[in-house]
């Protein structure tokens, strides 16, 4: 059996949709504070061990909590007042551009440039564009080291099977099975 190529972990979240998103956001903050409050004993008792027992008398007793009042309404307003001017940036910014492509557009790559590129031959890039199945090894430098196409022949495009609890599944050969593969020679450039 040949050596295990590495797996990669394909990690899309713009696949999902945004309720999806903002749902999974909202029971990932919930967990973290659910975890943080699990914690506070074992901090207070650090706390306390450390001699911020200090802390406590500034805040409560000697008043120190109506400062702190005063200090987060002063922040408060200094953070609604950025986002009133960073947010009156945006509309006038977006009133003035909005209607307006100054972008310009990619000039369209050829066939022999993408292949030249990828050290492929014309053939052997329509070839990968036409497989179903493509495994690409690539090294650590980011170079393409060996294609590797399945080809699936008329029978086994065309006759689906029946899999786990009765679902259509296509068929696909099996790993392991070469008489299907077509493998690609990269050119080293």
């Amino acid at each position: 059996m040949a050596a295990k190529e590495k797996q990669v972990l394909i990690d899309s979240p713009e696949l999902l949709s945004r309720r999806h998103r903002i749902t999974d956001a909202l029971i990932t903050g919930l967990m973290w504070v659910l975890y943080s409050y699990l914690w506070a004993p074992l901090i207070s008792l650090v706390a306390w061990l450390l001699g911020f027992e200090f802390a406590y008398n500034v805040m409560v007793r000697a008043g120190g909590l109506e400062r702190l009042k005063e200090v987060i309404w002063f922040y408060s307003i200094v953070v609604a007042s950025i986002f009133v001017v960073v947010a009156g940036w945006s509309m006038l910014n977006r009133r003035r551009f909005a209607r307006r492509d100054r972008r310009r557009a990619v000039e369209p790559v050829s066939d022999p440039e993408i292949a030249a590129y990828f050290g492929i031959q014309d053939e052997q890039l329509t070839a990968l564009r036409l497989s179903r199945v493509s495994r690409v090894k690539v090294s650590d430098e980011g170079q393409i080291e060996s294609v590797k196409i399945q080809v699936l022949s008329a029978e086994q495009i065309s006759t689906p099977s029946v899999g786990p609890q009765g679902a259509v599944t296509e068929n696909e050969p099996d790993d392991n099975d070469d008489e299907n593969d077509l493998r690609i020679q990269v050119i080293s450039t």
